[in-house]
């Protein structure tokens, strides 16, 4: 079995997405999606309240900003943080993985654009660039079957990231990229 880490699809932070209301309530996830899917515009995005950073057994997962981020070094792919995840947004994917798509939303274009900077407006070019068909729409949402896109090899150059329209979502993945977040959110 490969290595593999537990990534969030969602790019709350970076897609600057506002609170429609401030909730009052029990301070977890669960609780605060069954109020309209959350505080924030994102109704697909993280919640923020960390059940996922509480499920995790080896304090691979931190709070920052309100928004999960995954130490790679210290994350053993359990799955806790799989099963906490109130949006079903985390995943674990192969730590040699080259891309992924940290997005969840299934609003169309429109809704999406008004609410998050960088987040996926499924126009499907990607998936149409694909060589190896590895991304797909799978109940409404892009999704990569890192299998299949491993196996195909460098040889297609990831023109699926060339071809989104939203520079930042389809991305190379790189664990030493996340670590440096994770450093920089730290300090």
């Amino acid at each position: 079995m490969e290595d593999m880490v537990a990534v969030v699809n969602c790019s709350r932070i970076q897609g600057k997405v506002h609170k429609k209301y401030n909730y009052i309530g029990y301070g977890t996830c669960s609780g605060a999606n069954l109020a309209f899917s959350g505080p924030l515009d994102c109704q697909y995005g993280c919640v923020g309240f960390g059940e996922c950073a509480e499920a995790c057994p080896f304090d691979a997962i931190t709070m920052v900003d309100g928004f999960p981020t995954v130490d790679p070094d210290e994350c053993v792919a359990c799955g806790s943080c799989v099963k906490a995840c109130t949006k079903g947004i985390i995943q674990l994917i192969p730590k040699n993985a080259r891309v992924f798509c940290p997005c969840s939303t299934k609003d169309v274009a429109k809704v999406t654009m008004s609410v998050c900077k960088v987040g996926c407006i499924r126009d499907k070019a990607c998936i149409r660039k694909c060589p190896a068909k590895a991304i797909s729409e799978v109940d409404g949402v892009v999704t990569i079957d890192q299998k299949t896109c491993m196996e195909y090899g460098p040889g297609c150059e990831e023109v699926c990231i060339s071809a989104c329209k939203k520079v930042h979502i389809l991305q190379s993945f790189e664990l030493d990229k996340i670590k440096t977040i994770k450093e920089a959110a730290a300090s």
